[in-house]
C-alpha cells in the first residue's frame, strides 16, 4: 500500500517549513541551543563524581554543573516557546499569514501544519542537543556517569516540554498577533505563576498550582525530582497535564485564527 501526502497538505507543509528555515535568528537560536546543551553536558560528565552531590544519579544530582545543565534544558524549553510565539506573532506583520491563506484557504489545516512544523522543528533541536551532548557526556565522564531511568526520563520530558510549549508560543502568537505581546505573554506567564503558587499554599490550596502550566513542565523535565511536592505534579501526571495544556492552546488558536479576519 502506498502512502500518498495529499496535495493541500503537503503544500502547506512546504510553506511553513520555508518560513522556518529562511529565517536566520531561526537558525541561530538553534544552533545556539545545540552548543550551550552540549557544553553544559560536557561539564557535567568532567566533573561528576559518584557518591555525595551525585549520590543518586543524574536527575538528583546538585552542585554547580547539574544547576548549569538545568538551567540549559529550562531555557531550551523557553526557547522553544519564544519561537512559536515569535514566529507565530510576526506573519500578521509581515503579511505572510494572509499571502499563505490564500493558498490554503482551509483555515483549520492552516494551523495544524503550522502547530505541527513548530513542534518538529523543535522536537529535532532538542533530540539533536540531547544526543549531542549525552555523548559528549560519556566522552567526558566515561562510564562514572550513569546514564540510568532518571537521566532518559529527564531527556524525554525536555523534549515533550518543548514540543508542548512550541505549540502553546504558536498559538498565542496567533491569538495575540504580535510577536513582542506574545513573548511577552508566554515569558511573563513563566515569572507570574510562582507568585500563584505562593498564594495558593499560602491559603491551603497549594494542590490547585500543581495543573498550572508552568508547574506541569517543572513536574514533565524534573525526572521524578519533586515527586514529594503538593506544588509540582508527579512526573507521569505532570506530563499529561502539559500535553493538555498544549492542546487547550491550539484550539484557543483555531478558535481566534476561523472567526477573524487575517
Amino acid at each position: 500500500m502506498k502512502f500518498t501526502v495529499p496535495p493541500a497538505v503537503a503544500r502547506a507543509a512546504n510553506s511553513e517549513v520555508r518560513k522556518v528555515t529562511s529565517v536566520r535568528l531561526n537558525r541561530v537560536i538553534g544552533g545556539g541551543v545545540v552548543a550551550a546543551g552540549v557544553l553544559a553536558f560536557v561539564a557535567l560528565g568532567a566533573a561528576f563524581r559518584p557518591g555525595g552531590e551525585h549520590e543518586q544519579g543524574f536527575s538528583s544530582g546538585s552542585g554547580w554543573t547539574a544547576l548549569l545543565t538545568t538551567w540549559v534544558l529550562v531555557l531550551t524549553v523557553a526557547a522553544a516557546a519564544a519561537f512559536g510565539a515569535v514566529g507565530a506573532g510576526s506573519e500578521f506583520g509581515y503579511g505572510t499569514l494572509a499571502v499563505g491563506s490564500q493558498f490554503t484557504p482551509d483555515r483549520t489545516l492552516l494551523l495544524s501544519t503550522k502547530l505541527a512544523v513548530a513542534g518538529a522543528f523543535s522536537l529535532g533541536t532538542v533530540l539533536a542537543m540531547e544526543v549531542l551532548g549525552g555523548a559528549a557526556m560519556r566522552l567526558a565522564g566515561g562510564s562514572r556517569v550513569p546514564m540510568d531511568g532518571g537521566f532518559y526520563g529527564v531527556l524525554i520530558g525536555v523534549a515533550l516540554a518543548a514540543v508542548c510549549w512550541a505549540v502553546i508560543g504558536t498559538a498565542v502568537g496567533l491569538v495575540l498577533r504580535s510577536p513582542t505581546q506574545a513573548l511577552a505573554a508566554v515569558l511573563g506567564w513563566a515569572v507570574l505563576e510562582p507568585l500563584i503558587w505562593i498564594t495558593a499554599r499560602a491559603i491551603g490550596f497549594g494542590g490547585l498550582a500543581a495543573v498550572l502550566p508552568v508547574s506541569s513542565t517543572v513536574g514533565a523535565i524534573s525526572g521524578g525530582r519533586y515527586a514529594k511536592s503538593t506544588l509540582i505534579a508527579p512526573t507521569p501526571a505532570a506530563m499529561a497535564l502539559l500535553v493538555l495544556w498544549s492542546a487547550a492552546a491550539g484550539a484557543a488558536g483555531w478558535w481566534f485564527l476561523t472567526r477573524r479576519d487575517i
